[in-house]
């Protein structure tokens, strides 16, 4: 898998499949912004935008990382 992080090219292929956004961000990156809450995707404290290129243009969605997997 590759994806850009803060400015950073991110090539990661060794995650196990259940492994999610928070705790990759909070684990492997050291990223501890990102906080877990309900750990079940109501609260919203986990958070992420997520921006993807699209037709060439860059558009914006958001994410509860505590339950998206990598």
């Amino acid at each position: 898998m590759q994806f850009i992080l803060n400015d950073e090219l991110i090539d990661d292929n060794t995650l196990p499949s259940d492994f999610t956004a928070l705790r990759y961000l909070r684990e492997k990156r050291g990223l501890m912004g990102t906080k877990e809450g309900c750990a079940s995707g109501d609260c919203g404290a986990c958070t992420l935008l997520v921006g993807a290129l699209e037709d060439g243009e860059l558009t914006y969605s958001t994410l509860n990382s505590c339950v998206t997997p990598m």
